[in-house]
């Protein structure tokens, strides 16, 4: 009977010695929850009024004790609420804090083992300012998603109290007026455009504005291009033929005018440019339309080619706004056409020959020179001592004698510092500055980079710099398969540029719409012929703006972010402001 009470003792320390070995595997849990705050976005920098709700997202591996919310005011932590089930929602009034101030919020997390982790400040920007009826209209393009040019939600203005992360317009500031937005109609576009079987809508999407995107500008070439579908030729390639008697604009009358004669019932208002890139061979020294030089003998025929080219299109009540005398006079291709013109027999040939053949014919068509880079690659045939192209363009406006028929100048994006057209302006403020070409090219495989790209820097830096209009290259262009790298190709072109794409491209029939088509309705659509460039100033990184006043009083701004990060700013205009948020490659339209 005495056994009994040991076996007890020995199974009652058995049973503790094993809970407490139980105990002692129990791993200690050391990791720590994860928490993110979530308000409406994951924006970091935000506008707020009223009652608004943000939520703390919280994982971890075991259990959520509670999560605490606090602001920070003068730089003291004060708890705002603490919450001990989920949803963890924080109601914040913001009533209850000082108008245009900003406030900093966080959360703190605590799981049942009291470990704890904080979330990234949020900054709120508190405006419980009444707002106006003044309403401003949106339209969003997104670079990386799926928007394109898609109308938003209104915002409208209030009173403003805000001093950073601004985007500033200032009425007082006026610059140039604007003449348009578009592309060339190229030989290779009209064509592809006069014989597919979607024409009507690609010229609807192109030209209108209801419908489409409104382009109000276009540029023609004089003769052939490299995209041309079929060989180069000129208006007149009778050799010899001085009087010009065979010179003959049929090879326009099959694609390029009946193509023009639709869109000038859509926009009868539309701005044309006209551009050689070669005289008829037999006028040149290389008796070819590929390289060379006009022969000094043929300088008075070569005006009245020009002369005769306006005379027939006005013939078929088409109004030719303006001409540049050479396409890139600096640059000679090997495959297709192209001529080489120094600064020197530029300005001969305008004061001798161009300004006074239109004059005395009664044609008030616009002369454009230069029609080149901001930076100037001298063909080894120019013979010019240059250094950039406002060198060249100066120096033609420094011969008073060429400079009184010249309107202004002309550039291309390929290559040196947008500020050369500035440097243009600012020594000679009366001529007019003007963009006249940039290409996008297959060479970018997507949108990833190339909307921010494309805006920036050949839309509103162009315009910041005095520019009255932004061109492009092809409207339309169709693939024809790849090069010998994998590079899409599009044409029809003979010579030049394979790789270059159109605002449209057609693939196996369809119509696909380009980043460029999308840039260049963010500004054709909405900014109307003879508006005008007003002062914005920019505070924000990653975004730039530039804003023009419509004729009908209206405004319109265009902003890009060329980062990857959404970005939040405020735009001010009389006083009042707006907020919005940019996504990363974003490109908005904003019009009030």
């Amino acid at each position: 009977m005495r056994k009994k009470p040991v076996i007890i003792k020995i199974v009652l320390s058995l049973l503790i010695y094993c809970l407490a070995c139980e105990k002692s595997a129990t791993p200690v849990d050391n990791e720590a929850p994860n928490i993110e705050l979530s308000y409406l976005e994951e924006y970091t920098y935000q506008a707020v009024s009223g009652t608004i709700s943000i939520e703390a997202v919280v994982t971890d591996n075991e259990n959520i004790s509670y999560v605490e919310f606090y602001i920070i005011i003068n730089d003291e932590h004060q708890l705002l609420d603490s919450i001990n089930e989920t949803p963890f929602i924080l109601e914040w009034d913001t009533d209850q804090f000082e108008d245009c101030n900003t406030f900093l919020i966080y959360a703190k997390v605590f799981d049942e083992s009291d470990n704890s982790n904080v979330s990234d400040i949020h900054l709120f920007n508190v405006d419980n300012s009444s707002n106006t009826d003044i309403s401003v209209q949106v339209w969003l393009t997104e670079g990386v998603g799926l928007q394109k040019l898609e109308p938003q939600t209104d915002r409208y203005f209030g009173d403003n109290c805000n001093s950073v992360n601004v985007v500033e317009v200032n009425d007082g500031d006026i610059y140039q007026g604007i003449d348009g937005f578009g592309a060339a109609l190229t030989h290779s576009s009209a064509y592809l455009i006069n014989n597919s079987p979607n024409r009507d809508l690609i010229i609807e999407k192109l030209f209108s504005k209801t419908d489409g995107i409104g382009i109000s500008y276009i540029r023609l070439a004089m003769g052939a291009s490299d995209f041309v579908n079929g060989s180069h030729f000129s208006y007149d390639d009778t050799p010899g033929d001085t009087d010009l008697s065979e010179f003959s604009i049929d090879q326009d009358r099959v694609d390029v005018i009946p193509v023009l004669n639709d869109i000038l019932a859509i926009n009868p208002d539309l701005k044309i440019v006209a551009s050689p890139w070669s005289a008829p061979g037999w006028m040149k020294t290389t008796g070819s339309m590929i390289g060379g030089q006009l022969l000094l003998q043929y300088y008075e025929v070569y005006a009245n080619y020009f002369l005769k080219f306006l005379q027939e299109y006005q013939l078929e009540g088409i109004f030719i706004e303006a001409i540049t005398v050479q396409n890139e006079p600096g640059y000679t291709g090997w495959d297709y056409p192209g001529m080489s013109m120094n600064s020197q027999q530029q300005a001969a040939f305008i004061k001798n020959n161009l300004g006074p053949t239109l004059f005395n014919n009664g044609l008030n068509t616009k002369i454009q020179i230069f029609d080149h880079n901001w930076g100037w690659e001298e063909d080894e045939n120019t013979d010019d001592d240059l250094t950039s192209g406002a060198d060249y363009v100066i120096s033609i406006y420094n011969d008073p004698e060429a400079a009184q028929y010249i309107d202004g100048s002309a550039w291309h994006g390929y290559g040196g510092d947008v500020y050369a057209q500035s440097l243009v302006y600012y020594s000679y403020p009366d001529k007019n500055i003007y963009f006249t070409e940039r290409t996008n090219s297959s060479l970018w495989e997507d949108w990833d980079g190339v909307l921010g790209h494309m805006t920036k820097y050949y839309f509103i830096n162009v315009l910041n710099n005095w520019s009255k209009n932004v061109l492009l290259w092809n409207l339309v262009l169709e693939f024809e398969g790849y090069d010998e790298n994998g590079s899409s190709l599009y044409g029809p072109n003979e010579g030049g540029c394979g790789n270059c794409t159109g605002l449209i491209n057609i693939v196996y029939g369809e119509l696909f719409y380009e980043a460029d088509y999308y840039i260049t309705g963010h500004f054709s659509k909405f900014v109307d012929t003879g508006a005008v460039r007003i002062g914005t100033d920019e505070d924000v990184d990653d975004i730039d703006a530039v804003t023009f006043r419509n004729p009908d009083g209206s405004h319109v701004m265009v902003a890009v972010n060329i980062g990857y990060e959404s970005k939040s700013f405020f735009v001010i205009w009389n006083d009042m402001s707006f907020y919005y948020n940019l996504p990363g490659q974003g490109l908005v339209t904003f019009k009030w």
